[in-house]
């Protein structure tokens, strides 16, 4: 069984170097809107593609809990449209679009704020158990 210790990189609040996501659930799936810090750059005023990877994954993930179930990434595929700029404020969606057995498949976008696509992602997400730990 996994335990949640509110350090996740992307969307812990106990971790001080983390992204700390506030993802909330919708009627679909979850959202978000954020602006990726300076610190998270790669090239001069972009954002790391590792970095925004890990915003898709963890949307997908959450997908998953909001769903009705916790899961671990088994296989992400993640598609850049275009780059995402320090500081810029984007929306991002995750949705759930099937389950197979012990696998979820998910998705998950991030857009800007005039509706275009920065980057989107497909997931195949492994079911798990998991707890999260009291006071955290």
């Amino acid at each position: 069984m996994l335990k949640d210790l509110g350090i996740c990189f992307a969307c812990g609040k106990a971790n001080p170097h983390g992204l700390r996501l506030d993802i909330r659930k919708t009627a679909e799936g979850v959202e978000l809107d954020y602006a990726v810090p300076e610190r998270y750059c790669g090239w001069q005023d972009i954002v790391h593609g590792g970095i925004v990877a890990a915003i898709l994954d963890e949307l997908c993930a959450w997908a998953c809990t909001a769903a009705g179930g916790n899961a671990v990434t088994a296989e992400l595929t993640v598609r850049f449209r275009q780059p995402l700029r320090v500081g810029q404020r984007f929306h991002g969606t995750g949705r759930v679009n099937d389950e197979r057995g012990k696998l979820t498949l998910a998705e998950s976008r991030l857009t800007d704020e005039s509706g275009m696509v920065i980057a989107e992602a497909t997931a195949k997400m492994m079911k798990v158990e998991a707890v999260v730990v009291a006071g955290v």
